[in-house]
């Protein structure tokens, strides 16, 4: 067992994820182990070094594939068998770089990944259907147009993110001209359907400022797909790079009125959500400094921004089902319970038998505290406050929680590990995060405190696990795949068993925060949570 201390967290990075657009995975895919990974790239670059050294080999496509017998009788060209070989030769790093989802590739690898991904573009560009089914790059029976289409989408894809990374837009542009050309190809206003490729290439065309007019051109076709698109949770960078780079483009063509109302419009986002976006691809759309950023006060922006209430809370509304959120849609409250969001009721419909027992239960504690007004003012007050405290997003409820929980390292703790919290009412407080003070704190690993979580939330013994389950169910229907749960208990108040749920992405926007127990209360922060059934904390235990 590994012990990590607080600040080896920092940074770290999560396992790589496997993601391909358009294309299903199958669920026990999994992408080839970092260190074998590693152990191709170093391989490969002696292979770089000496490519004629592999000329005189005899490239034989898989024995037993119905394929492969037709695939030999045609000649391959020495440029293209060579890449063969090496796709062959390298078969980690060929499947990591076409299946890791962009952001997840490791420095040290990348321009290795790049290298494969270039000759694997390549190799589907340029071969037969016969030897691209033999090699197992179009699958049995798939059809060959629609699965060459999409692989060469995702290929060229991760490519151009890859050298826009690391700052080799002109390296990018004939992989962006590839993919805006199979777009036009296949019909009319294309990018209505599929924006990112006229968003990346338009992007690519500003940075080498090859053709500003063509870049505008892309950039507006972006624009117009975007704004049409159903996106799920990944739409807003896709809307905020577009309208940044759109702006730059409009200026260097001289159309400063039609730039401006795109910039003020970025410059009121990032003010309101100064930490949403991850900070490469922040810098990376503010950077070089423009009326945007000077619009902002600057590069120093960059280094004070600061997350209000306010935005805390922009930064948790969401569509509960597809992660949708505004401005791209209009999100409407729950009726019933008046906290869950839904960007439209088809994605409330299909959350429903998700949420139902949790709104049904919402429903009934506010209705008891109506009743208490009557009998008990000063006590429905304080469990309003707690209604409210426990039900709101902020760090004590959601975004302590990620760090507490050390979800920035390993997002898989969020099911395995808990945040428990010894509270105390402070009815004084005008803000109300501030209602209830965290007196203690500390995190352990679910099963050994089903005990403690019995015994607070007055179970029966074995009624802990199910009710931790329930709440997992509730959240399996949300767009975030990271869920993580909290207990928060003390005098006068009914102990709460809450939930919440967040994506890898909104995890990697804000860098990790070892003093994340400061953010809990104003002043002293909370002491470390001793339990009555001995259990340890856990939070640098790996």
């Amino acid at each position: 067992m590994e012990i990590a201390r607080a600040d080896q967290i920092f940074g770290q990075m999560n396992e790589p994820r496997a993601h391909l657009d358009g294309l299903d995975i199958p669920i026990n895919f999994a992408l080839p182990k970092l260190a074998a990974v590693r152990a191709d790239a170093e391989r490969s670059l002696k292979m770089r070094s000496n490519p004629s050294a592999y000329e005189d080999i005899v490239f034989l496509f898989p024995p037993g594939n119905p394929n492969s017998a037709a695939a030999t009788k045609q000649p391959l060209p020495m440029h293209l068998k060579l890449a063969l070989i090496f796709n062959a030769q390298l078969p980690n790093l060929f499947r990591f770089g076409y299946f890791a989802r962009p952001e997840d590739v490791p420095e040290d690898i990348l321009d290795d990944c790049i290298w494969a991904l270039s000759l694997f573009i390549r190799i589907m560009e340029e071969c037969t259907e016969a030897a691209l089914r033999a090699m197992g790059h179009v699958k049995g029976n798939n059809d060959y147009k629609r699965s060459k289409y999409l692989t060469l989408l995702n290929a060229r894809g991760k490519i151009l993110l890859h050298l826009l990374r690391i700052n080799r837009p002109q390296e990018a542009l004939p992989y962006g001209k590839a993919a805006v050309d199979e777009e036009c190809v296949r019909g009319d206003e294309m990018w209505l359907q599929n924006p990112m490729p006229f968003e990346i290439y338009g992007e690519v065309l500003v940075l080498t400022r090859t053709d500003d007019t063509g870049a505008a051109k892309m950039l507006r076709r972006a624009m117009l797909g975007v704004e049409a698109v159903k996106w799920e949770s990944d739409a807003l960078p896709h809307l905020i790079r577009t309208r940044a780079f759109l702006a730059r483009a409009l200026r260097n063509i001289g159309a400063e009125d039609e730039a401006a109302p795109h910039e003020k419009w970025l410059i009121t986002w990032f003010r309101k959500n100064p930490r949403l976006m991850v900070e490469r691809e922040l810098r990376r759309v503010l950077l070089p400094a423009g009326p945007v950023l000077e619009g902002l006060g600057g590069e120093s922006w960059l280094e004070n921004r600061k997350v209000s209430s306010k935005a805390e809370q922009r930064i948790a509304k969401a569509c509960r089902t597809c992660g949708a959120r505004e401005p791209l849609v209009t999100l409407l409250r729950c009726n019933n319970c008046k906290y869950i969001y839904y960007c439209s009721k088809e994605c409330q419909k299909s959350h429903w038998k998700h949420h139902k027992v949790e709104c049904r239960e919402m429903v009934a504690t506010q209705e008891k505290i109506e009743r208490m007004t009557l009998s008990d003012p000063s006590g429905a007050a304080r469990a309003a406050d707690w209604h409210l405290w426990c039900n709101s997003n902020h760090d004590a409820t959601q975004f302590g929680l990620i760090h507490a929980l050390g979800l920035h390292r390993a997002p898989s703790r969020g099911r395995t590990h808990i945040v428990i919290k010894q509270v105390e009412y402070a009815p004084a407080a005008r803000q109300l995060k501030h209602k209830f003070r965290v007196l203690a704190c500390g995190v352990f690993r679910v099963t050994d405190v089903l005990g403690d979580i019995e015994a607070a939330m007055g179970l029966k013994p074995g009624e802990g696990l199910e009710y931790v389950e329930s709440l997992f169910f509730e959240l399996a229907g949300a767009h975030a795949k990271v869920p993580f749960i909290d207990l928060s208990f003390g005098d006068g108040i009914s102990a709460w068993l809450g939930s919440g749920a967040t994506t890898v992405d909104s995890i990697q926007a804000i860098p990790y925060d070892p003093d994340w127990r400061k953010r809990f209360n104003v002043g002293a922060p909370p002491r470390p949570l001793k339990l009555r059934s001995g259990a340890k904390d856990v939070e640098h235990v790996f």
